[in-house]
C-alpha cells in the first residue's frame, strides 16, 4: 500500500510517500481502508520528535476514518463495511478512570493513533476497536476524520471540563484552527457571548463568520488588556487555551473572579510560569483537557448532523502532500483543518 513515512524527526519534507506492505487486522482489530485523515498541529509537534513515545519509522495520523474491510480474531460487534473513525487513543475499558467515564485519564492502554500505533497518513490501517467509534452514513469522510479532533475536542473542553453556561463570557486562543473554530461556534450554541483571539487581521472576518461575538486581532499575542476592556473590566469567565505557553499566561490574566482556564493544546513544548498569588485572590480554576471520549464523539456527530457545527475542513489534499500540510500549519496558513485523502 501507499504511506506516507517519518523516517528521522525534522523538516516537513521528511514525510516521504512509500509503498509498503499491507497491515493485517490482528486480535481485537479490524483493518480499515483510510478514505481520510486529518492533518493536526500535534503531527507537527509528532514529526519534529517531541512527543517521546514515538520512534522512527512512523506513520503519524491520529484523525482517521475509512471503512472497515476485515475483522481480525476475537472482534465482536464489528462487521465489513461498518464506517469507523479513530478517537485519537486507546483506553482499556476497565480500569477506575474508564468506569467512571473518564476513558481519556485510563493508563491501562494509553497508545495514541500516529504514536505507538501506525497512524492514517496511508491506504489502510489496522486499528484496535477500543480506539474506534462509529460514523454516521450521512457524514462525508474528511468531516468524520476530523470531528473526533475537533468537534469531539469542542465538546470535551466546552461541555465536559469547561462547563460553560449560557450568558458566560468565553475566551478562545488559537480560534482559527480546527478546534478554536469548533469550541468558538459549541460555545455559542450553549448561550455564552464568545471573544476569539487570532494573530492575524486576515483571519478576523472568517472569525466573525464562523459565530465569534469579538475578535482581537493581536500579532504580540498580549491581549487580555483588550479582553478585559471588553468586558467592561470584569474579565472572562472561561477562557478555552488551545495555543499553551505562548499565551498561558495572557488568557489566566483575562480571566475574571472565579474563572476557569481550560488548557487543551500546546504548540510549544515549555514550561509556563504561575503567579499562585494570581490563582488565590481571584479563586481561578486551571483545568487540563485531553482525548475526545466515543461517547463525546457521538455527541459531536449529533451536533454536525443538526447543523449547529459547521464542519472544520477547509481543504482535502492528496496523502502525497503531506508535507505541504505540515508546511503550511507551521507557516499559520490554514484556517480549519486540513485533510488527507489516499484515494
Amino acid at each position: 500500500m501507499q504511506a506516507v513515512v517519518l523516517r528521522e524527526f525534522g523538516s516537513p519534507k521528511n514525510l516521504v510517500p512509500e509503498n509498503v506492505p499491507d497491515p493485517v487486522a490482528g486480535p481485537g482489530e479490524v483493518l480499515i481502508r483510510v478514505e481520510a485523515c486529518g492533518v493536526c498541529y500535534h503531527d507537527v509537534i509528532n514529526r519534529r520528535g517531541s512527543l517521546p513515545r514515538t520512534s522512527v519509522p512512523a506513520i503519524l495520523g491520529h484523525e482517521a476514518a475509512g471503512r472497515v474491510v476485515e475483522v481480525g480474531p476475537g472482534v465482536d460487534g464489528w462487521s465489513v463495511g461498518d464506517g469507523a473513525a479513530t478517537l485519537q487513543r486507546l483506553h482499556c475499558g476497565e480500569c477506575r478512570h474508564c468506569q467512571a467515564e473518564r476513558k481519556s485519564l485510563c493508563r491501562e492502554d494509553a497508545r495514541f493513533f500516529g504514536e505507538e500505533i501506525p497512524g492514517g497518513y496511508a491506504a489502510f490501517m489496522a486499528a484496535p476497536i477500543a480506539g474506534l467509534g462509529r460514523v454516521p452514513a450521512d457524514v462525508d469522510w474528511p468531516v468524520a476524520a476530523t470531528a473526533c479532533c475537533t468537534s469531539g475536542t469542542a465538546v470535551h473542553v466546552v461541555r465536559t471540563r469547561g462547563k460553560v453556561q449560557s450568558g458566560e463570557t468565553v475566551l478562545v486562543t488559537g480560534a482559527s484552527g480546527g478546534v478554536g473554530t469548533q469550541a468558538l461556534q459549541l460555545a455559542r450554541h450553549d448561550g455564552a457571548h464568545v471573544i476569539a483571539v487570532t494573530s492575524s487581521e486576515q483571519k478576523a472576518q472568517t472569525l466573525y463568520e464562523v459565530g465569534a461575538h469579538e475578535v482581537i486581532v493581536s500579532p504580540d499575542l498580549s491581549f487580555s488588556r483588550v479582553a478585559r476592556e471588553i468586558t467592561g473590566g470584569q474579565g472572562v469567565d472561561v477562557a478555552l487555551e488551545i495555543v499553551g505557553s505562548m499565551t498561558f499566561e495572557q488568557s489566566l490574566r483575562s480571566l475574571g473572579p472565579g474563572g476557569r482556564l481550560v488548557v487543551v493544546g500546546n504548540l510549544q513544548t515549555v514550561p509556563v510560569q504561575v503567579n499562585p498569588g494570581l490563582l488565590i485572590l481571584k479563586e481561578l480554576e486551571i483545568l487540563g483537557a485531553y482525548a475526545t471520549t466515543e461517547a463525546e464523539l457521538r455527541e459531536a456527530f449529533s451536533l454536525i448532523q443538526s447543523g449547529a457545527l459547521r464542519p472544520a475542513v477547509s481543504e482535502v489534499l492528496p496523502l502525497p502532500d503531506a508535507w505541504r500540510a505540515h508546511e503550511r500549519l507551521e507557516q499559520r496558513g490554514v484556517t480549519g483543518r486540513l485533510v488527507l485523502a489516499p484515494g
